[in-house]
């Protein structure tokens, strides 16, 4: 498991060696300049987007044939990409916090109760959308699951623009957004445990259709 994950980390790095220090260093000025978090949160959900990218490698390089050979299982091998998802998410989450602590005492502002709010809600949806997709990538191939998953959530959120002043005056939907007001981390925490239960999910579905695959 450590050779694949060390597998799974180095093929990203030579993908990004160049591109994520320089984000890295371009965030934490915009930040620190517009005093602004919307970097810190969009670099959680681009982490994750980047953590598919392995298995854009391993269709090039035909490395599924090449693991069948190895002395691993499928659920050590799907196994690693998940969990450098989560090391790449768990990293930027890591990130946001210190650069938005460190511009927060910079500027002597506090709000720090609505920067962990906002990461956590950005890393539940992020985890979300990326773990919905290894099934299907690893069903139809990345490209056809990116594509796919695009429409799907131009469809949701389209809906929500058409839809969304008759959801706003839902009394009990008027309910849910007052007691997330007043107890953030509550439902945070909540949505997070929801979206590692989608993980696991997932999870074991890209086993099984990764199990099924014939290379």
């Amino acid at each position: 498991m450590r050779g694949l994950l060390r597998k799974e980390l180095s093929g990203l790095w030579s993908l990004y060696r160049k591109t994520l220090p320089m984000i890295a260093v371009l965030y934490a000025v915009l930040n620190l300049v517009t005093r602004n978090d919307f970097f810190l949160y969009f670099g959680v959900w681009m982490m994750l987007f980047y953590s598919l990218s392995g298995m854009s490698l391993d269709e090039s390089c035909g490395w599924g044939r090449y693991a069948r050979t190895l002395p691993v299982n499928d659920w050590q091998v799907v196994g690693a990409k998940f969990l450098v998802s989560l090391i790449y998410s768990g990293g930027a989450v890591l990130y946001g916090v210190a650069l938005g602590v460190a511009q927060r005492l910079i500027s002597g502002e506090t709000g720090y109760t609505d920067l962990i709010g906002g990461l956590l809600a950005v890393l539940v949806v992020s985890m979300v959308m990326v773990f919905l997709m290894y099934p299907m990538a690893f069903r139809f191939g990345l490209e056809k699951a990116r594509n796919g998953f695009l429409v799907v959530w131009v469809a949701i959120f389209g809906g929500f623009m058409l839809f969304g002043s008759r959801l706003a005056e839902w009394a009990p939907l008027e309910d849910v957004v007052q007691s997330m007001v007043f107890h953030p981390f509550l439902w945070a925490g909540g949505a997070l445990l929801a979206a590692v239960a989608v993980m696991v999910l997932c999870y074991v579905t890209s086993v099984r259709i990764y199990q099924k695959k014939e290379f």
